[in-house]
Order: structure tokens, then C-alpha cells, then sequence
């Protein structure tokens, strides 16, 4: 039977009955999208406050450029 033939109500359940057998990342996206968030408001503050020596805060903050990466490759798998 082809996509087109089903209800739109049996493609809905198709799709559920695919995607309940991947590997559910949201929790790890969020922890990995978190620790961003805090790298980066910690690496502005570090950068707007910390004096003339900026490449510690800029350090931060490419770390957490990395957690961000990660989250996106986990994203698209």
C-alpha cells in the first residue's frame, strides 16, 4: 500500500510507530544546549568585564561553541 492509499490518520501512526524506534537524544540535547547557554553568558561577562586580556573569556565562550556543535549534530541524527 502506498502513502498516498492511507488515512491521514494511519500515516500519523506509521510515522509514531518509526520514530518510537529511534533513540530519543532530547534530554542530552537540552543538557548539551544548556551548558551553551551558560558557557557563552559566562565568556560575555568574562569578555565585557574582565579587563584588557580577552582570550580566557573568548576561550569560554569556543567552549561553548563545542557544546553547540555537538547538540546540532545530535539534532540532525
Amino acid at each position: 500500500m502506498t502513502p498516498e492509499e492511507l488515512s491521514l490518520e494511519e500515516q500519523v501512526e506509521r510515522i509514531r510507530r518509526k520514530r518510537a524506534g529511534q533513540h530519543d537524544s532530547t534530554k542530552v540535547r537540552m543538557a548539551l544546549n544548556t551548558l551553551f547557554l551558560v558557557l557563552a553568558a559566562v565568556g560575555l561577562g568574562m569578555y565585557f568585564f574582565g579587563g584588557d586580556n580577552h582570550v580566557p573569556a573568548l576561550i569560554v565562550i569556543a567552549v561553548g561553541m563545542l557544546f553547540k556543535v555537538v547538540e546540532f549534530i545530535l539534532r540532525i541524527l
